[in-house]
């Protein structure tokens, strides 16, 4: 049966229910250039291979849609991993002046860390040249996760800053090499450098599983492993549900907003005391793409257990509820999100219920629908 975008899954994974051939996430500019920059791209796309998303040697139910979009539910409660509202936490923040600023090592855009009188710390992305690192990008994610109520993505918004302040926040040592990064990297209006800041998470350290980081081949097919059917209520241990459920809740998350950048590498940091995982590091995201990229549809097809209300919520969404989270267009940044982002957005949403209701069909509701 063909999605409504009548595009075929074609690539196929061979791997095992537990773990596999993994598709390598591609990070910087290459990807950036053949992913985000092409308006009519569609995903290199996966077929769903046996014992991944189904039992191996059983073709998946036949379908009986559901509607999308008619199940009206309250707006989720907004309970975030963070320890305070987002306003309180971003009310500081661009606020009073400049104290510190720094370079963020790692990653081949341009980052910074800025410090401010009033205590805030951010991280600062600003406009640039570097197409994987789109600062209006960061913000949508942010709102995005709000609207569904996960609540593990930091609060960001848009702020400017005139470039002298934030060269004369550097140390001095470092002060010519951030010039010439800021000169030959971003993207300047009138002296200033616009983009989003977003609250700076005191301490993270890498999420590892049994010992694993989650994001290593050894990682993914531990909880690849844990999250089949019928786990959940037989050998899934208890004090791995948690994490395991907010793993399940990213797959879907980048499903629906195109980030293939969450499992290349030190993108799963967490708290430290490894109970919380931050979705941390959105900008590559929000492209075109109707099913999704390969990165992001690989690990959905190696799982079988999602949580029940992040589903629930899924199916609420529409092209209307998006708009209206996103909001108008930002007065620094222009407008977060294209119509045609969005529209691909639901797309996207549509192909990852298909493959959840195909479970449900043959595997039963609650087995699939298992965790919280």
């Amino acid at each position: 049966m063909r999605l409504g975008t009548c595009i075929a899954l074609e690539l196929v994974v061979a791997a095992g229910a537990a773990g596999g051939v993994w598709f390598a996430a591609s990070r910087g500019v290459a990807l950036a250039h053949t992913y985000l920059l092409d308006p009519n791209a569609e995903a290199a796309t996966l077929a769903v291979p046996d014992g991944l998303g189904h039992r191996a040697g059983r073709a998946l139910a036949p379908l009986v849609p559901l509607e999308r979009s008619s199940l009206l539910l309250a707006p989720p409660a907004i309970d975030t991993v963070f320890g305070a509202p987002d306003p309180e936490l971003l009310a500081p923040i661009a606020t009073a002046p400049l104290t510190k600023a720094k370079l963020n090592h790692g990653g081949t855009s341009l980052s910074m860390r800025l410090e401010f009188a009033s205590g805030a710390r951010a991280a600062f992305k600003p406009q640039q040249i570097h197409p994987q690192s789109d600062p209006r990008r960061e913000i949508a994610a942010y709102r995005v996760d709000r609207l569904l109520g996960i609540g593990h993505v930091a609060p960001a918004k848009s702020a400017g800053f005139d470039i002298d302040d934030l060269v004369a926040a550097v140390d001095p040592a470092n002060r010519a090499r951030v010039a010439e990064r800021i000169e030959d990297e971003a993207i300047a209006r009138h002296g200033k450098l616009y983009g989003e800041v977003q609250w700076w998470i005191p301490d993270i350290k890498s999420v590892r599983m049994e010992g694993q980081l989650i994001d290593d081949p050894e990682g993914q097919a531990i909880w690849a492993g844990y999250l089949q059917a019928g786990q959940a209520g037989a050998a899934m241990p208890p004090q791995l549900q948690p994490m395991l459920a907010q793993i399940a809740t990213a797959i879907l998350f980048d499903l629906l907003i195109d980030n293939s950048d969450r499992w290349s590498g030190n993108n799963t940091q967490g708290s430290l005391d490894g109970q919380i995982l931050y979705f941390m590091d959105n900008t590559l995201a929000f492209s075109t793409f109707t099913l999704g990229h390969t990165n992001n549809l690989s690990k959905l097809y190696k799982i079988q257990v999602f949580p029940r209300a992040l589903v629930a919520r899924m199916r609420t969404l529409t092209a209307d509820s998006i708009a209206a989270a996103i909001g108008p267009d930002d007065e620094l940044l222009g407008p977060l999100l294209t119509a045609a982002e969005i529209r691909a957005m639901i797309a996207r949403r549509d192909h990852f219920l298909e493959y959840i209701d195909r479970l449900i069909a043959e595997l039963g509701e609650d087995e699939v629908l298992a965790l919280p």
